[in-house]
């Protein structure tokens, strides 16, 4: 069959027609990706415009933690232009000593431009919540603290951990014997098994091989006693004691044998009471817990007499709400809270009687050569956020870095 002119001329605007589509999917496909590729390059920008706003933001809180103990205290007649002229962030230092928290910022990248980025630091003394208060390291028969078996028989009351247990397979223990005994074998650097009223109720070693054997543990969940300072509190999972009883931790039924609802024990966990760092001592001006205030000798004062922890708990409680009543002498008037000069300061101010044994767990400041920071970095940018999490402390002019984590 012969092709006529017509015939031709459809097939070649066919073709046209097949080409246009063809380079109009191809423009259409390069605008899209050099659309995408816009936007990525965009979101690489400011992502690393977040990302050192927050290595700003800990330039700017190490300068901060590393002299704030040297600035002069807040007094009502000082000159803050003239000290502002001296030391930018004097303030900040200030109330960081005085308080054991500050927040500096939002710090504006470009005053001028509000698109170019804030970053917003806070800087908190570790133990002014309710967790990481207590230095578990020194908090054993090593650690030269005199109570500190009174102290762990507080911590277990205030808890509801039960002092004896009747279990299915031991008969009935002396759970908090145990406990004890077992974190003092643990922790301290001799191969010798702590006795408690005559009984071997720590364990070492031996002990480990044998439970381990006895309940086919995998090889990668075997510990030996470190005989030495835990540098992570997840480590008592691993402890004669904490191992069979991980409520005493983590809180739960301590008893879940029990069929009998009535007859199972709920406690509440300890874990978050300690940390691993830090002085013996607790910063009565940025400690808010309970918890940690009742294990301190004179603020309890018989821990085998039943009615010592809610005794305690009122102690603690008058020494908490003392901190948010104005004092009698010149303090700055635009705080909700005034912390306590010294010992003196605060029996003056407590209204219940506080033994003077606790002068010696007490102190009034925020050490930065034993005190543990968190940090909290905010860089913001074009709509997005970079925040870092940190725990830092300082020593030998350094800020060293326990903890470091970024979103």
């Amino acid at each position: 069959m012969k092709s006529t002119p017509g015939m031709k001329r459809g097939g070649a605007l066919l073709m046209a027609l097949w080409t246009i589509a063809v380079l109009s999917v191809m423009v259409l496909s390069f605008v899209f990706e050099a659309h995408q590729q816009s936007g990525i390059n965009v979101y690489v920008r400011e992502r690393n415009r977040v990302n050192r706003l927050a290595e700003a933001g800990k330039a700017i809180a190490e300068v901060v933690l590393l002299n704030y103990t040297q600035v002069a205290d807040w007094t009502e007649d000082q000159d803050v232009d003239k000290m502002l002229e001296d030391d930018r962030w004097v303030r900040e230092k200030q109330n960081l000593k005085a308080y054991g928290k500050c927040t500096i910022g939002p710090i504006a990248l470009d005053e001028e431009n509000a698109d170019a980025g804030i970053v917003t630091i806070d800087i908190e003394s570790a133990n002014s919540g309710s967790d990481g208060i207590i230095n578990i390291n020194q908090l054993f028969s090593g650690g030269g603290d005199g109570k500190y078996m009174e102290r762990w028989w507080m911590i277990f009351l205030s808890h509801n951990i039960p002092e004896e247990l009747a279990t299915p397979k031991d008969g009935t223990i002396n759970l908090w014997n145990i406990l004890i005994a077992s974190w003092n074998d643990w922790r301290d650097e001799d191969d010798t098994v702590t006795d408690i009223d005559g009984d071997e109720a720590g364990a070492e070693t031996k002990w480990y091989e044998e439970y381990e054997e006895d309940n086919d543990i995998d090889e990668e969940d075997r510990r030996r006693p470190r005989q030495g300072p835990i540098p992570d509190i997840r480590e008592l999972a691993y402890v004669r004691g904490w191992r069979e009883y991980p409520q005493v931790l983590t809180g739960g039924v301590i008893n879940p044998w029990e069929r009998d609802e009535k007859d199972q024990i709920t406690v509440r966990g300890i874990e978050s009471l300690f940390t691993t760092v830090g002085s013996m001592k607790i910063n009565i001006n940025n400690c808010n817990s309970i918890d940690a205030l009742v294990t301190i000798p004179g603020v309890y004062e018989d821990p085998e007499d039943a009615d010592s922890l809610s005794e305690a708990q009122g102690v603690a409680q008058a020494i908490l709400d003392a901190l948010k009543e104005m004092p009698d002498y010149e303090v700055d008037e635009s705080r909700d809270w005034w912390p306590f000069k010294d010992w003196s300061d605060l029996v003056n101010r407590v209204e219940e009687d506080v033994g003077s044994e606790a002068s010696q767990y007490f102190s009034f400041g925020t050490e930065a050569n034993s005190t543990v920071f968190k940090l909290k970095i905010t860089g913001e940018s074009m709509g997005m956020k970079h925040e870092v999490n940190a725990e830092c402390y300082v020593r030998e002019s350094n800020v060293r870095y326990i903890k470091w984590r970024e979103d």
